[in-house]
C-alpha cells in the first residue's frame, strides 16, 4: 500500500542514447566542456572545462527549492566527479555576484581542497560574505581579476571581458586550452548604454570573431524571448514618472543584488528629495558593499533609520526592500500580512514591483500581491510598465552575439532543455550548421578532438545535492517522499507492549495530521484490534522479533487504514518489551 517513490527530481533511469552521441574518445588530450548544473533547470550553475588533468570549474551556484521539495532550502552541484581529482582544479571562476552562480562556494570550495578562486572585486566580496555566514572563521583563496586581465592557469590562458548584467562587475571568461578557445557568457544582455561598470565589452568580443572560437557557451535564460533586452535608460525614464504622480510613501520590492536598479531608484530618490529606508538583510548587506567598492554611490544623508523615516511625510519616503519574489520571510509579505514590527500599508502608498517573476513563484506572488491590495496599497509591477529589464540577451542579442565571435560550435548552457532547444534555433538563424550545436543534459560530457566536437553518451553523476539547514546532501529522495506524504496523510504513532513471550499487552495510537481519532472511538478500538491480530498472527514457538513485528503491524494497519478512511498515514510501529 505504500506510495511508489517518484517525484520528478528523484534520480532518473540512465537515457537511452540519442541521436549522435558518441562514446568517449578516451584520448588524453581531449577537451571536455561538462555541465554539473544549469543545463535542466534556472540555477545551480557549475560547468567543467577539463583537458587531461588540468580543470576549471566555472561557477558553483545554487537552485531554489521547488514547492515538491518541502524543508529544502536550497540545491547545489553534485560534485562527485571531482573527487579524488582535487589536486587537478587549477581555479574556480567566478562570472557574477548572484546566488545562482554563488550560492555553492561555501559549502563545496572547502571539500574541493580550497581552490583558488577567481573574480571580480565586488563577486569577491558577496561570496565572502556569504562564507562568513555559512561558515564563520574560514577563508577562501580569493582572488580578484577585472575585464581584459589574463591569467595562466595550468594548460589555460583565461581572459575576462565586461558584459552587461542586472548586477555590476559581471564578466564572460575566455579560456585558450591547447584543443583550442572556448568562450563561456556567463549571464549577460547587450546594453550600450549602461553605467561603465556594467557595460558590454564589445571590442573585446567582437575581437574573438578573429581568434577561431572552437565553442562558444551561451546563455539561454532568455532564448525564447524575441528582440533585443530593455536598457536600464529605459528603465529609468518609466520609474521617474512615478516619483512625479505618487502622493504617498513608495515601496520598492527588489531583488537585493540588482544594485545597477538600487542605484537609479538611490539616485532619483535624491532628485525630487525623498529619503531612502533600507529593509531586508540581504539588502542592507549588498548596498553597504555597493558603497564601499564604489558601485553605489549615495549622499551622506540619503539613507535613514526608521526612527528617522517615520519623522517624515510620508511624501519624502521610499522604502527600499526584498521579497518581491513572495518570499514567506521577507519584508513585502510581512508588511502584507501585518507581521512586520513597525511597517505597514498607509493610504496612499505605491508598492513597485521592480522585477520579473522567477518562474515557479507565480502563486506566491499573487498571494503577496492580495494581501497588499486588502491593505490599500496601489501596485505597480512590469506587466503594467517597463519598470525592470531583465539581466538575460533575447533571441536577437544572441544572434548578434554568435555573428561577432563566430565560434565553430555553439553549446547553449544555463536554463531548461526548451530553453536550451530554443537557444539552438537562435544559433541556426545565426547560420551555425545544426551538426555543429551541441546540447548536453547536466553530468553528460561534450568533447572536443582534433577540433571535432560532439555529445558523447557519456554521463558523471549531477544528481541534486539538497541543503537543508546545516546538512549538505543528507536529505535524498526518499525523505523528500517522507516529508511529502507527511504533509498529505499526517502520520499514526503506534506504541505496543509485547511480553517476551510474544504475548500483546497495552496498545496506545497517537495520530497526527491524520484524523482526530479521539473522536472516532470505534475507529480507534478497531485501529488497535487489527494491531492485536498483527501481534498474534505467527507460529507460537517462534521468538517475538521486533523488526518483524513492526513490519506486520505497518501492512496491516495500512491496508485496514486505506479501506476505512482512503487515506495513506505514515504508519510508526514502536514495540516495548516488558
Amino acid at each position: 500500500m505504500r506510495r511508489p517513490d517518484g517525484p520528478r527530481y528523484t534520480r532518473r533511469p540512465k537515457p537511452l542514447p540519442k541521436a549522435g552521441e558518441r562514446p568517449l574518445s578516451g584520448h588524453p588530450t581531449t577537451l571536455k566542456l561538462i555541465p554539473l548544473g544549469g543545463n535542466e533547470e534556472v540555477g545551480r550553475n557549475c560547468y567543467l572545462v577539463q583537458y587531461g588533468q588540468d580543470i576549471l570549474v566555472i561557477d558553483l551556484g545554487l537552485q531554489f527549492p521547488e514547492e515538491d521539495m518541502p524543508g529544502v532550502d536550497y540545491i547545489i552541484p553534485d560534485i562527485s566527479y571531482l573527487r579524488g581529482k582535487e589536486k587537478w582544479i587549477r581555479g574556480v571562476i567566478i562570472t557574477h555576484g548572484h546566488y545562482d552562480h554563488i550560492g555553492a562556494v561555501p559549502h563545496l570550495a572547502p571539500a574541493l581542497g580550497n581552490p583558488p578562486i577567481y573574480s571580480t572585486d565586488l563577486t569577491n566580496a558577496m561570496i565572502a560574505k556569504k562564507m562568513e555566514d555559512v561558515a564563520p572563521g574560514k577563508k577562501l583563496r580569493q582572488h580578484n581579476i577585472k575585464s581584459r586581465d589574463r591569467i595562466k592557469l595550468g594548460k589555460f590562458w583565461v581572459e575576462f571581458f565586461g558584459v552587461s548584467h542586472n548586477i555590476p562587475a559581471s564578466v564572460g571568461v575566455i579560456v585558450e586550452t591547447p584543443a583550442g578557445i572556448v568562450v563561456h557568457t556567463g549571464d549577460f544582455k547587450i546594453d550600450e548604454r549602461a553605467q561603465a561598470n556594467n557595460r558590454t565589452d564589445l571590442e573585446k568580443i567582437k575581437a574573438l570573431g578573429s581568434r577561431n572560437v572552437l565553442c562558444l557557451m551561451l546563455d539561454s535564460t532568455n532564448a525564447k524571448e524575441s528582440g533585443s533586452q530593455l536598457s536600464e535608460n529605459e528603465i529609468e525614464k518609466n520609474i521617474q514618472t512615478m516619483f512625479t504622480h505618487t502622493k504617498g510613501r513608495m515601496i520598492f520590492g527588489t531583488f537585493a543584488s540588482l544594485l545597477s536598479r538600487i542605484q537609479q531608484i538611490i539616485t532619483l530618490a535624491e532628485h525630487y528629495n525623498r529619503k531612502v529606508l533600507i529593509e531586508g538583510f540581504s539588502m542592507r548587506t549588498n548596498v553597504e558593499i555597493g558603497r564601499q567598492l564604489g558601485y553605489l554611490h549615495v549622499k551622506q544623508h540619503t539613507i535613514v533609520s526608521w526612527e528617522e523615516a517615520r519623522r517624515l511625510p510620508n511624501n519624502r519616503v521610499l522604502i527600499m526592500c526584498t521579497g518581491a519574489q513572495g518570499e514567506d520571510n521577507a519584508v513585502l509579505m510581512r508588511i502584507a500580512n501585518r507581521e512586520h514590527k513597525y511597517l505597514q500599508i498607509e493610504p496612499d502608498d505605491l508598492v513597485i514591483f521592480s522585477s520579473s517573476v522567477v518562474p515557479g513563484n507565480e502563486r506566491s506572488v499573487d498571494r503577496l500581491k492580495d494581501g497588499l491590495y486588502r491593505e490599500g496599497a496601489e501596485i505597480i509591477d512590469y506587466k503594467m510598465l517597463d519598470i525592470h529589464a531583465g539581466g538575460h540577451a533575447k533571441s536577437e542579442d544572441l544572434i548578434r552575439f554568435i555573428h561577432m565571435v563566430r565560434p565553430k560550435y555553439v553549446m547553449p548552457i544555463e536554463g531548461n532543455h526548451s530553453f536550451l532547444r530554443q537557444n539552438a534555433k537562435n544559433a541556426l538563424t545565426a547560420g551555425i550548421p545544426k551538426e555543429r550545436i551541441l546540447i548536453a543534459d547536466n553530468g553528460q560530457v561534450v568533447e572536443f578532438n582534433k577540433g571535432q566536437g560532439y555529445v558523447t553518451n557519456h554521463r558523471v553523476p549531477a544528481n541534486y545535492v539538497f541543503v537543508d539547514g546545516l546538512g549538505i546532501g543528507d536529505v535524498n529522495h526518499i525523505v523528500l517522499r517522507d516529508r511529502k506524504q507527511l504533509a498529505a496523510e499526517g502520520m499514526v504513532i503506534v506504541l505496543a507492549q509485547v511480553a517476551r513471550t510474544g504475548k500483546p499487552g497495552r496498545i496506545d495510537i497517537i495520530s497526527r495530521g491524520f484524523t482526530f481519532v479521539d473522536h472516532q472511538p470505534q475507529l480507534l478500538k478497531e485501529m488497535k484490534n487489527v494491531a492485536i491480530r498483527s501481534l498474534t498472527d505467527r507460529e507460537p514457538r517462534t521468538a517475538p522479533n521486533p523488526e518483524d513485528l513492526r513490519n506486520k503491524i505497518r501492512q496491516s494497519l495500512e491496508k485496514f487504514i486505506f479501506y476505512k478512511t482512503h487515506r495513506l498515514p505514515m504508519i510508526i510501529p514502536v514495540i516495548v518489551e516488558v
